[in-house]
């Protein structure tokens, strides 16, 4: 099977866990909900590392339109998909391996390991969390909300997607 209709399966089936089951998991207190459950970044972690950033961020824009679509969010899952994509070539140089990339590694953690992957998927988890929270409130008044979302959803989706690609692929 090519890279290409991976992808494609990759894209339908993280769309339709996202906006089937996992958009019914929302956990606060207080009167307001915390904890949310956001797996779409995982596409965006797990396009190959020689993508053009241009088309991660079409890739990641998409994505969120998809899940904007039916979470009825106006936009925001595709401008935090978005920032994800363009936020990707800066966290993949931070956390370059001394002797760079191979021409045939992956983002899947086969090649550079448990836990490069981990980290990857957990900076980029941040990035998307932390931009989609800030455009919800809209205002810095709110920054107790936007920590609090960051914090909570951060690592709990975080712990679902590292399930989710050892399930996918178990000899990681």
């Amino acid at each position: 099977m090519s890279d290409t209709s991976k992808n494609v399966i990759r894209f339908v089936v993280l769309l339709f866990l996202q906006v089937f089951l996992f958009r019914q998991v929302s956990m606060g207190f207080g009167g307001r909900e915390h904890l949310f459950l956001f797996i779409t970044p995982l596409f965006i972690a797990l396009l190959p590392l020689r993508t053009p950033a241009p088309i991660v961020v079409a890739l990641g824009f998409t994505i969120g339109l998809g899940t904007d679509f039916f979470y009825e969010t106006l936009g925001l899952h595709a401008a935090a998909g978005s920032f994800a994509g363009y936020a990707r070539q800066f966290l993949l140089r931070l956390i370059e391996p001394k002797d760079g990339y191979k021409v045939k590694s992956s983002t899947d953690g086969k090649v550079l390991g448990r836990n490069w992957w981990a980290s990857y998927l957990a900076m980029l988890l941040f990035c998307y969390c932390l931009f989609y929270f800030s455009i919800e409130a809209f205002s810095h008044v709110y920054w107790r909300d936007i920590v609090l979302k960051t914090v909570f959803t951060t690592p709990v989706s975080w712990i679902v997607c590292l399930v989710m690609v050892l399930f996918m692929r178990p000899r990681m």
